[in-house]
């Protein structure tokens, strides 16, 4: 079993974390601030320390810190990554280049996009391999990401696109759900009951489309049935451009992806 050693413990650090230690690895957690930390000790069961010399023993290290500051602070532990160690970052837009200057000591390194289901092992997580990156150290990074979800391995130069959709996606869907409950209360249905219906409308849904062999396309023309209550839905839909709005968006992420790599 491979010591794994996370540096940063944010809730996506913690979300990977959780599913490695369900699986019985040993995992270190390096932060700044112990004491914040020292809960996750009990609750997951790691090793919790400011004590980078622990990252030495460790044959895969995670980079969980957040894109705004990893190029301020990522430098600092060059010294205590082993020689041939496998580098996973999770950090947005960090490019396996970057990484590959902080620790030229390895060229074992893999960019990862996990998103928010990971916090309960439904996630998605597209990984991408360094120039010079072996396929065994995929093979490992496909192994660990997958004990929070599903893996799928992408070429680096599509991270930025698969982040926006993938990566941001559960944002799209909270943002629905957020609308129909306040939709729901200005009709009068009691907030709860709104909040319990779209819930139970929205796994559902999910779960259809998972299952079904039908497109996500189809599935929206079987609801939507001609001159009924969600063609007229839909119309109100169309009619301010959601679509393309949505396009936007993909598009909005997808920049400023690409601008925290390079700022």
């Amino acid at each position: 079993m491979k010591k794994i050693g996370v540096i940063g413990s944010g809730s996506m650090g913690q979300a990977l974390i959780s599913g490695w230690t369900e699986s019985g690895a040993s995992v270190v957690a390096v932060v700044r601030d112990v004491e914040k930390y020292r809960h996750l000790e009990k609750s997951l069961g790691i090793d919790v320390t400011d004590n980078r010399s622990a990252l030495l023993e460790c044959d895969v290290v995670v980079i969980a810190i957040k894109p705004q500051i990893i190029k301020e602070v990522l430098h600092e532990f060059q010294s205590y990554i082993a020689d041939h160690a496998l580098v996973i970052s999770v950090a947005v837009g960090i490019t396996t280049e970057f990484i590959g200057k902080c620790f030229p000591q390895t060229v074992e390194i893999v960019k990862a996009m996990p998103n928010t289901p990971s916090q309960i092992h439904m996630g998605v997580t597209c990984i991408s391999g360094g120039e010079n990156c072996s396929d065994s150290s995929i093979a490992v990074a496909t192994e660990l990401l997958s004990a929070v979800g599903e893996v799928f391995v992408v070429p680096e130069s599509q991270q930025a696109a698969v982040g926006a959709v993938s990566g941001s996606g559960p944002a799209y869907l909270f943002f629905l759900a957020q609308y129909l409950r306040e939709g729901a209360q200005q009709l009068g249905v009691d907030a709860d009951l709104a909040d319990q219906l779209i819930r139970a409308t929205l796994r559902g849904s999910a779960e259809l489309l998972m299952q079904s062999e039908m497109s996500a396309t189809q599935l929206r023309k079987q609801v939507t049935s001609p001159g009924g209550t969600t063609q007229a839905a839909m119309e109100v839909l169309d009619s301010a451009r959601v679509g393309e709005v949505i396009c936007a968006a993909l598009e909005a992420g997808v920049a400023r992806s690409i601008e925290l790599g390079k700022s």
